[in-house]
């Protein structure tokens, strides 16, 4: 039996699985992830996303999985960090992630410098300082040493473990799109900018497609690691190309959704998304086409958040099964269409309709009467109100279906909620948390024989997956409807006091 391994590296947890060439999935193995907070500053040990393959890696190894059974290996990964590295690929500082907002100030002055004109027409997409080009402006500013000792700076948690695993540093079109310093329509760094803030070229990446074998396993990884030395190491796609490569969505008009931690709105298009709403164009794996992703910074963890405060054991833990169940029967037994309660959950800020980093998240409506349900319920209402809200920008609508993949999905009564605001049906395939590490694999299948156009392996995907549907409640339509109005009122009248 012949695998490709594939490691979906994100901010919680690196998950990894085992595909066939039927694209069946096998071995599914989880390991959590923590972050470095200070302050305002969100970071992460990118030691850490390599250590969790090789925990992964031993654990099929100890089952009787055989090393030269892996015939390639394939990531996707959080994208938009700051990852400076140095010699022997070893990290400098911690990671700069993508939901890090400190280099504002230098986003500014890029913006003043070059001009929003400019920066649009070039990478299609907005600056602001989450972008990985404005943090490493920050760190020019504020770690002068680090910056001058950086021989690459990298843009995705899965660019720096294939660094570790064969010393070839390298990043897809997906992920430089993020990195707010890729002409989108040549796919290359816009080498002027670079020039202009002190930046040698040297230090960014090669840009090279996804699908693009960058190098094989050393032999000092190989013995890390327990990967056959030689090993094939495709390029990889950052999570929102591999998100959009395991949910099939390959035609315009293909919308789905995705939640992990944060989640976005997203579909393939020829064409590109108004930026000024904080919507992004990405790459697509084949030329000449996008993703207009419309993201979110709050999806997973208000659910995290909700079954933290309003479950009924109180402080559960994302891992707590227990907590999980009862949480999912409390939102079952809750009788929705009745509440007034509304909760903007804008809880890590916001990116888009608004970009918002002060912004928080806060409830209207509560009464005397308000349950600890019904405010659980108003939580991720208010999530699928803001994929609602965002849905409204897309190039493309879908029309009234729409798939939704990520861990989120495994609640069945946020699924349904979700439908209900939406008034979609909701396909939501088994195993979807998975679905962003099968779509790398599908980057693969070529070299190790399996077939050779991403409509081939589009249609085996497809052909391997058992979807869950839900339907609307259509009596719930107009409700959801007049909450909907209020919601889109809601953020204007509390923005100031966020200032």
């Amino acid at each position: 039996m012949k695998y490709i391994a594939s490691f979906d590296i994100g901010t919680t947890n690196v998950k990894g699985v085992l595909v066939d060439e039927h694209a069946g999935i096998f071995f599914e193995k989880n390991v959590a992830l923590s972050l470095i907070r200070n302050g305002d500053f969100i970071e992460q040990d990118p030691e850490s996303w390599y250590g969790a393959v090789r925990q992964i890696a031993a654990a099929w190894f100890e089952v009787g999985i055989k090393p030269a059974s892996i015939a390639l290996l394939a990531f996707s990964g959080q994208m938009q960090d700051c990852i400076p590295i140095g010699e022997n690929s070893s990290p400098l500082r911690p990671a700069i992630l993508y939901s890090d907002g400190r280099a504002a100030a230098q986003s500014e002055r890029l913006i003043a410098d070059i001009g929003n004109e400019t920066i649009h027409r070039l990478t299609a997409n907005h600056m602001d300082g989450t972008l990985t080009f404005p943090k490493m402006m920050w760190l020019r500013d504020n770690e002068p040493d680090t910056f001058g000792r950086t021989l690459s700076f990298l843009i995705s948690s899965k660019d720096y473990v294939i660094a570790k695993l064969t010393g070839k540093c390298a990043t897809d079109p997906t992920s430089a799109a993020t990195a707010g310093c890729m002409d989108i329509h040549k796919r290359e760094w816009v080498a002027d900018w670079f020039d202009r803030y002190g930046v040698d070229l040297g230090q960014m990446p090669p840009i090279v497609p996804a699908d693009e074998v960058v190098g094989t396993v050393t032999a000092r990884s190989a013995a890390d690691t327990g990967f056959a030395e030689g090993t094939l190491v495709v390029c990889g796609i950052g999570d929102a190309g591999s998100a959009t490569l395991g949910a099939g969505a390959r035609e315009e008009g293909d919308v789905y959704a995705y939640i992990g931690t944060t989640g976005w709105v997203a579909a393939v298009s020829s064409g590109y998304m108004d930026v000024q709403s904080g919507a992004f164009n990405l790459s697509y794996v084949e030329d000449g086409r996008q993703i207009a992703i419309a993201p979110l910074a709050n999806a997973g963890n208000a659910h995290q958040w909700a079954m933290s405060a309003f479950g009924a054991g109180g402080g559960g833990q994302p891992n707590d099964a227990l907590a999980y169940r009862q949480f999912e029967q409390m939102l079952a037994s809750t009788e929705r269409g009745r509440h007034e309660t509304l909760f903007l959950p804008y809880l890590n800020g916001e990116r888009c309709p608004v970009l918002d980093a002060d912004a928080s998240g806060c409830f209207i409506g509560l009464k005397p009467s308000t349950t600890r349900a019904e405010m659980a319920t108003a939580v991720l209402e208010g999530v699928a109100f803001a994929m609602r809200e965002v849905l409204e920008l897309m190039v493309v609508k879908g029309g009234g279906r729409m798939t939704l993949i990520g861990g989120g999905a495994k609640s069945a009564g946020w699924c349904q909620i979700i439908a209900d605001v939406l008034q979609v049906e909701l396909a939501v395939p088994e195993d979807s948390q998975f679905l962003p590490s099968l779509g790398a694999a599908a980057l693969g299948f070529r070299h190790v024989g399996w077939g050779d156009s991403y409509e081939t392996i589009a249609r085996a995907t497809r052909a391997s997956q058992r979807a869950k549907t839900y339907t609307p409640n259509d009596a719930l339509g107009d409700y959801y409807n007049r909450q909907f109005q209020k919601y889109k009122r809601f953020y204007p009248a509390v923005a100031p006091l966020f200032r």
